[in-house]
């Protein structure tokens, strides 16, 4: 395995990280992505106009190709993809790891119920359930927020 950078998004990997983004949502949860029924359209006028203005961003990146994706809101993890041809080989563990540098105090997230490889991740990095709820429309699906406070695991 070769290695990656981790590096914020340039204009010109949008494109590239938005299908791999798509590709580990379909791979994740397709049923709930049929469901949406986003376009690439869609999933690229979201990334462009609204992920990399409203949060940091930051890519995992072999060879120029986007492997991986961490987006930061002050302390909120919005998301964290790995493509799913690079799963298991720590790029997600190494993005986990660097927003733990970059808010070394305290992290949150959400994640859906269902997502239990999601779930397992974080909870096997020190990130603990602390709310259910339902995540807004148009996904209304069960979810769960996500707190890590900084504080090595017992």
């Amino acid at each position: 395995m070769s290695s990656f950078a981790i590096q914020r998004i340039e204009a010109s990997q949008i494109e590239s990280a938005t299908r791999m983004w798509r590709r580990s949502r379909d791979e994740v949860q397709p049923e709930l992505e049929a469901r949406a029924g986003y376009s690439a359209e869609d999933d690229l006028a979201y990334f462009a106009n609204v992920l990399v203005k409203t949060n940091e961003v930051w890519l995992a990146v072999r060879d120029d190709s986007p492997i991986g994706l961490l987006s930061l809101d002050g302390n909120s993890i919005g998301h964290l993809y790995v493509d799913p041809s690079e799963q298991g080989r720590g790029i997600g563990s190494s993005l986990m790891d660097f927003a733990k540098q970059t808010s070394p105090k305290r992290l949150e997230l959400f994640t859906h119920v269902s997502n239990t490889r999601a779930r397992n991740f974080y909870e096997s990095r020190g990130f603990r359930a602390v709310a259910f709820g339902i995540s807004p429309p148009p996904e209304s699906e069960p979810d769960v927020k996500y707190v890590w406070d900084g504080k090595p695991r017992q």
